[in-house]
């Protein structure tokens, strides 16, 4: 578990001209986990695919915890349990992605971004693939902590095209890598370090459609004080009102110090310490 005190928020939106919402989010501050997921491949496929993802991811790591389901001791050995733990669960939920597209021709082209953050200790562990992303807010500065796996993204590692330009560029929608596509694929898995006063941004590409970096910094400055719930609406709907061409979905997560125990608290944990 976290050595912080941590909040979560989630926000999802249809936008200005979707006739249906493919994206879904989960907050579970019970398992200091916040997911992102964009679904695509048109019918209610896509919305199928992202809410397999994070349901199945979810779950999965609920059950690790639990003790109901072991982790191989062959499933990537070398890394640390938090790690395997959140890898498994990614591949679990893209095996179930794989196999209902494959059920029927309905899904067959389904698919979804995933992009998740597990909290241990004073670190976050992510785990992503696609576009969608996470933003790290951190001293009045905001870094992307997430590289998209898009064609756009490509053209930028290349020279090809500036940063800014990527995200208006007409390939920017065009994924390199997504869940349900392949029986097996390559995630991103990402540990950093996070301090109190640190503030996390999951998005959709449907936010940063709306909102260049600065401006998505400029609010978290800005709204600070504001409960974590608005200060997630907030993103939302000024992406929204900017640009509103997709889905937008944001998670925000706010690092605070931890709080200081009660006195009634305190002469409990002396009393259980005592006991042991």
């Amino acid at each position: 578990m976290s050595t912080f005190d941590i909040e979560f928020a989630a926000v999802t939106d249809i936008g200005k001209i979707r006739e249906k919402n493919e994206d879904n989010v989960l907050i579970s501050s019970d398992l200091g986990l916040g997911v992102v997921a964009d679904g695509m491949g048109g019918h209610s496929a896509g919305e199928i695919a992202s809410s397999i993802a994070v349901s199945v991811l979810a779950e999965t790591i609920r059950k690790i915890n639990t003790g109901s389901l072991k982790i191989p001791d062959t499933f990537l050995p070398k890394l640390a349990p938090t790690e395997r733990k959140l890898l498994m669960a990614a591949n679990l939920a893209n095996a179930a992605i794989y196999s209902t597209a494959q059920s029927s021709d309905v899904y067959k082209m389904m698919g979804t971004t995933l992009t998740g953050v597990l909290f241990e200790k004073d670190s976050a562990i992510a785990v992503h693939v696609g576009d969608s992303r996470i933003y790290l807010y951190r001293g009045g500065k905001i870094v992307q902590i997430t590289t998209d796996h898009s064609l756009a993204m490509e053209h930028v590692r290349r020279g090809l095209l500036s940063k800014a330009d990527a995200d208006k560029s007409k390939i920017q929608n065009v994924l390199t890598r997504a869940m349900g596509i392949k029986k097996n694929i390559e995630f991103d898995l990402l540990k950093f370090p996070v301090k109190a006063g640190d503030v996390l941004v999951l998005c959709s590409d449907g936010l940063y459609k709306g909102l260049t970096e600065q401006q998505i910094a400029d609010i978290l400055a800005r709204d600070k004080d504001m409960p974590i719930v608005k200060l997630c609406k907030q993103l939302v709907r000024t992406s929204n009102d900017k640009d509103g061409q997709d889905n937008i979905s944001a998670v925000v997560i706010k690092i605070l110090q931890p709080k200081k125990p009660s006195l009634g608290q305190r002469v409990r944990n002396l009393f259980s310490r005592a006991a042991a």
